[in-house]
């Protein structure tokens, strides 16, 4: 186990267990630039392992991946998902095996690519109790070891920051 998920639950839950080299915020390390600009979208993107890759491209795709430094770009309005700084082929959202968060506002979407957060499961979830659970069953299910979001979430890395910045937007939205 990561030693980030060896802290307490309520840490965890709150997306404050992400620091130092052991933790699940995984990135590779290699001599690339950190972040680098998507050729589309120009946002600034960070690294993503190659496993993630290797793990979320569709099949008949997955043979055009290099051997380069990828970058996940997060721009909503851009269907670029990977690429590099380096000469490679990009990756776009029909180029996944899974639907990306975020670049798909679907109700089915994942929030949370291991234990099956959904957007609409969440939102049922708060209508129907007036808050959400995701965060803290998350947290229990990253500290029991787990989660796999290096190689589920097309971000490759935990997905507590977008469940909590969901959760809380939602809340906001329902009130």
């Amino acid at each position: 186990m990561n030693s980030c998920c060896a802290q307490p639950v309520e840490v965890i839950a709150a997306d404050r267990h992400k620091s130092g080299e052991d933790c699940c915020l995984v990135t590779e390390k290699t001599p690339a630039p950190a972040k680098a600009a998507c050729p589309v979208s120009g946002a600034l993107s960070r690294k993503v392992q190659h496993r993630t890759l290797e793990h979320l491209v569709k099949p008949a795709k997955r043979g055009a991946i290099r051997n380069a430094q990828y970058y996940f770009c997060n721009e909503p309005s851009c269907r670029i998902v990977y690429f590099s700084n380096e000469e490679a082929p990009v990756f776009s959202v029909d180029d996944l095996t899974v639907k990306v968060f975020a670049k798909d506002q679907g109700n089915e979407v994942p929030v949370c690519y291991c234990f099956d957060w959904t957007r609409d499961r969440i939102v049922r979830q708060i209508e129907e109790n007036g808050q959400s659970t995701a965060s803290w069953e998350i947290a229990r299910e990253i500290k029991a070891g787990n989660c796999a979001c290096d190689v589920k979430n097309p971000k490759g890395e935990c997905c507590l920051g977008e469940v909590n910045t969901f959760v809380k937007e939602t809340k906001e939205m329902l009130s």
